[in-house]
């Protein structure tokens, strides 16, 4: 079991499937940032079926939903909601896919192949954003006992707000995608897509 981290924190943040193992502890709410499709070879593998693949090795307990760069202020009211309605504070993990290493080996679990949950992933500058957008909104809303890895990322997104889309379509993330999945990815609407049912109990 991966030492737990970040505990007295409201508002987490980490990187993969390793980092949900970590900061998912004790939490209501994780949410899964994964911004790009993924390219693997010829095959384009969405963000979302990555995404249901991923949620299957966050520890069980907490609601998972996908977060990205569109839907920050939806995260942020559904847990003002499950705040609302377990009448006390609601600890929200923000969990960062990455790049290929850790997304590719979650797809590949899912598809029964041999890989390496514990493999971290290298960061991507689309996840991060993204997660320092939904920090940002948290904070926003008054969430905002943010560990130090969360202010960082928040402070990323805030730093660089009127940059965001072209920091997008320029990073490394998105140089093997196509120019419509690209923008597909950036126009993704403020829909909140539960990934897995809570186990908490109210």
């Amino acid at each position: 079991m991966a030492a737990r981290t970040q505990e007295k924190y409201q508002v987490r943040f980490a990187w993969g499937t390793a980092g949900a193992d970590r900061i998912a502890h004790d939490t209501h709410l994780v949410v899964w940032v994964d911004v790009l499709p993924d390219a693997s070879g010829v095959r384009v593998v969405d963000t979302a079926a990555r995404a249901r693949a991923a949620a299957a090795l966050v520890p069980e307990g907490p609601e998972v939903v996908l977060g990205h760069l569109g839907n920050a202020t939806a995260v942020a009211e559904r847990v003002t909601r499950l705040q609302a309605g377990r009448g006390d504070r609601c600890v929200v993990a923000v969990v960062a896919a990455g790049r290929a290493t850790d997304a590719v080996a979650d797809v590949a679990d899912a598809a029964g192949e041999p890989t390496d949950p514990a493999e971290a992933p290298e960061p991507a500058v689309e996840d991060l954003l993204a997660a320092g957008a939904v920090v940002d909104a948290l904070v926003s809303v008054g969430i905002d006992h943010t560990s130090p890895e969360a202010a960082a990322a928040c402070a990323a997104f805030t730093g660089l707000r009127r940059a965001v889309k072209h920091l997008v379509t320029a990073a490394e993330g998105a140089a093997d995608l196509d120019r419509e999945a690209v923008h597909a990815a950036l126009a993704a609407g403020p829909e909140l897509v539960v990934l897995r049912e809570s186990g908490v109990p109210a």
